[in-house]
């Protein structure tokens, strides 16, 4: 589970463009042109082979980055309650540095849905707090059962809607896994018959 939500965690901060190299790519937007998708996200061709990628809507601005990092920069926490959000923001560039796998399943589960509120289009901040959400019922150490197959329905509906605003490049298979979480552990603690 922590693999998973680290590869999820670092996949969306890189989208939202404050981690690591930038994942919208020229190759990312070829893809959506091939697919006649998306056509306001097709690179525009330029002089002597080059290409402009204009911002993608899902990619946060400058004033977007600024809101969020001050957001968690001012979060103070229980002593031993969680990781020190400060030491992961690189202010100056904004951008997250050195996360690891603890540090990735805290911000995903608890500092980033507060983080997005009122930033992003509405659309891909209530879709990107919902997985968040999925991420931090699914992590718990007691789960009820009844509680299953409304998990399992609101994770495919996250995946469904991630897919109509984030390019395909977006999509592995860590990212794939999220469906079958929940089926997993109906299976392995059998709360349904087979």
């Amino acid at each position: 589970m922590m693999h998973l939500t680290k590869n999820l965690c670092v996949n969306l901060l890189g989208f939202l463009g404050v981690y690591g190299k930038p994942k919208d790519t020229l190759e990312a937007q070829q893809d959506l042109q091939r697919m006649k998708q998306r056509a306001t996200q097709h690179p525009e061709k330029r002089d002597k082979g080059r290409h402009y990628l204009g911002p993608a809507y899902y990619t946060l601005s400058k004033e977007e980055k600024q809101s969020m990092f001050d957001c968690l920069n001012s979060i103070k926490v229980p002593s031993g309650y969680s990781l020190n959000v400060k030491r992961l923001l690189n202010l100056k560039e904004k951008k997250f540095a050195h996360v690891k796998s603890h540090d990735c399943h805290v911000l995903i589960t608890q500092f980033l849905p507060v983080g997005l509120r009122g930033i992003l289009p509405a659309n891909v901040r209530a879709t990107t707090i919902k997985l968040c959400a999925f991420v931090n019922a699914i992590s718990q150490k007691a789960i009820d059962p009844t509680n299953l197959i409304r998990l399992q329905e609101d994770v495919v509906q996250s995946l469904v809607s991630l897919e109509m605003i984030f390019p395909p490049t977006f999509f592995n298979i860590m990212t794939h896994l999220l469906v079958h979480l929940v089926k997993r552990d109906w299976y392995s603690r059998s709360y349904f018959p087979s």
